[in-house]
């Protein structure tokens, strides 16, 4: 995969006027045409429920760093020769999962960042899940920071936007199914639900939106190795098909990809091929904005029991707060008085609030 991340810019064309027309849509028509532009930036959470493994997702190449990375993970460990090789920007070589082809072809490309080690400010905040979703009624999740106006989409898909209510959230899901492909997508779920987010970014049809787009498969408690690359495999079709969308609509810049998860796992394996609950874990962001190719913060050592384990069985805490985390995402995205909004009043102590991965 090799591609630029500058381009010209497309628009609300991409939904025809006879398709609107042909839909009643014509009170809906102006301003979404208002919107063609995509005012202002949109971020985009893959949340991946269940608790990414992030031990396998990015693995230390150099030594003795792999070597003790192996001898804690067993049955777990990835075979040095699988892994694919970044450059982390300074503090060594690192390899991607094997199955994460395309995303780490975007990391070289400095389109994607890896930031290392996030996590919560305490295991019992970790394991509640706070300040990380907001459950809705209809059993949609959503981001918590985002505007409090949801509108539900198609396959568990939700959007915050100031205009995703009433009436424009009719005609925004009217607009959305009438609207050209906004790209080729994988035939998967998770595909169907990128390929939502990107047409509703392509017609212009939101100002400002804030998506959700879930995807399942990490609660790997037993049968991780094969469990864990089935998921990455959808999950690295679907990310770069949509970062290929939005390069093509010339939206890139504009657009904020970034992980989320519960947490991340035990490095030392269990009986069952799986792993338990961890704490710090590695996130991905992915963008035109995002100043790629390098990884921040401080990766744990993998030393069962040492400095960075807080249980013995290789749960890293946290170098990186997931405050500092969300607040940078929402600070690019446009969010003024994070420690404001209730969940992120921690903030008010932290110093710096947000961290250097984007640019803008």
């Amino acid at each position: 995969m090799n591609i630029a991340k500058k381009s010209s810019r497309r628009s609300f064309l991409n939904l025809g006027a006879g398709a609107a027309a042909a839909l009643g849509l014509s009170d809906v028509l102006a301003p979404l045409a208002r919107a063609a532009s995509m005012s202002g930036r949109a971020c985009v959470c893959i949340y991946l429920i269940g608790g990414n493994d992030s031990n396998n997702m990015v693995v230390p190449l150099d030594s003795p760093a792999y070597e003790v990375y192996a001898g804690a993970r067993g049955p777990l460990a990835l075979p040095k020769s699988s892994l694919l090789p970044v450059d982390s920007g300074g503090s060594g070589r690192f390899g991607f999962h094997p199955n994460l082809p395309g995303l780490r072809d975007l990391y070289n490309q400095n389109a994607l960042a890896i930031l290392a080690n996030v996590g919560q400010p305490s295991m019992a905040a970790n394991h509640t899940g706070a300040s990380q979703l907001r459950y809705l009624p209809n059993g949609y999740l959503a981001v918590p920071w985002a505007d409090p106006v949801f509108a539900s989409m198609e396959h568990g898909v939700t959007m915050a936007a100031p205009d995703a209510s009433g009436a424009h959230a009719k005609g925004l899901a009217q607009a959305i199914r009438a609207g050209r492909s906004a790209g080729n997508f994988p035939d998967t779920h998770f595909g169907s639900r990128l390929q939502v987010v990107a047409q509703a970014l392509v017609s212009g049809a939101a100002h400002q939106p804030v998506f959700l787009v879930p995807l399942e498969g990490f609660d790997t408690h037993d049968n991780q190795l094969a469990r864990q690359a089935a998921a990455f495999s959808i999950l690295d079709a679907g990310l770069t098909a949509f970062y290929q969308s939005m390069h093509d609509a010339g939206l890139n810049d504009r657009v904020t990809v970034y992980t989320d998860t519960e947490f991340s796992r035990t490095l030392v394996p269990n009986p069952n091929g799986g792993t338990g609950h961890g704490w710090g874990g590695h996130q991905m962001i992915l963008g035109g904005s995002v100043l790629g190719g390098r990884m921040y913060g401080r990766f744990p050592s993998h030393q069962v029991g040492g400095a960075d384990d807080a249980t013995g069985t290789g749960v890293w805490r946290p170098s990186t707060l997931d405050l500092q985390y969300v607040a940078t995402i929402a600070g690019w995205y446009g969010k003024t008085g994070l420690e404001n909004t209730p969940g992120y009043e921690g903030l008010r102590g932290i110093s710096p609030q947000r961290l250097d991965f984007m640019a803008g």
